[in-house]
């Protein structure tokens, strides 16, 4: 699952920051009940994530990777919920391995799905896309998924499809994200919010060796 702005991106700097478990909300609401019955009887989980690009009232952190790079986060249990990131995960839930990936642990991510994938394997690289786009793609994700499609040719023979091929030619034209980033919708919605190092962040490729896994790092709950 790619939601390079920024919920992927987010959830790769808590795997690698210590966080966990995280278990990921469909919705804002679903995150409060979750935290609630999770805090009986103990710490309350952090509750993480954005409505508008901000954090929810209650919510101890936005969906701002760059400050997880500090926050005191090593260690506790999460109750994460984004717009676009989240239902993908949901979307997801039924592949055998649901992995998340975005820029910063682009080689990692792709390297962890061929793995799982096995000989002749599918991958399906989801991206998230906007919830003002139903159903369509959106110009960072798909410059991330060119980034993880050219990674996997790296490893070994692979048949993509006329989507990967599109995607994989969209990153080869412009090789820097940082432009892609920017320019595009959700870089710019990002941008006015005053969280502008987020988009700078999420543009950084291979800076990570931490791949989320369904099951694993995260789990989802109602």
């Amino acid at each position: 699952m790619v939601d390079v702005l920024r919920a992927s991106t987010t959830l790769v700097t808590l795997v690698e920051r210590g966080c966990g478990p995280i278990l990921v909300a469909p919705t804002v609401a679903a995150a409060r009940r979750a935290a609630a019955r999770d805090s009986a009887g103990g710490l309350r989980p952090l509750l993480i994530g954005e409505e508008g690009g901000l954090a929810p009232a209650g919510f101890d952190y936005g969906n701002s990777p760059v400050e997880f790079t500090a926050a005191p986060v090593a260690g506790r249990a999460v109750v994460f919920a984004s717009t676009n990131g989240a239902p993908a995960l949901y979307a997801a839930a039924a592949a055998g391995a649901v992995l998340v990936g975005c820029l910063r642990n682009a080689g990692v991510a792709a390297r962890a799905a061929w793995e799982a994938a096995g000989e002749a394997g599918a991958i399906t690289i989801l991206c998230a896309g906007r919830a003002e786009n139903p159903g369509g793609f959106t110009i960072d994700d798909l410059h991330t998924a060119g980034v993880l499609v050219h990674r996997l040719t790296e490893l070994g023979p692979v048949r993509p499809t006329e989507w990967a091929e599109v995607a994989r030619l969209v990153a080869a034209a412009e090789p820097d994200p940082l432009p892609v980033l920017r320019r595009c919708a959700a870089g710019q919605a990002v941008i006015r919010l005053g969280l502008e190092r987020d988009v700078t962040y999420a543009a950084t490729v291979d800076a990570s060796d931490a791949v989320p896994r369904l099951g694993v790092h995260l789990r989802l709950t109602e």
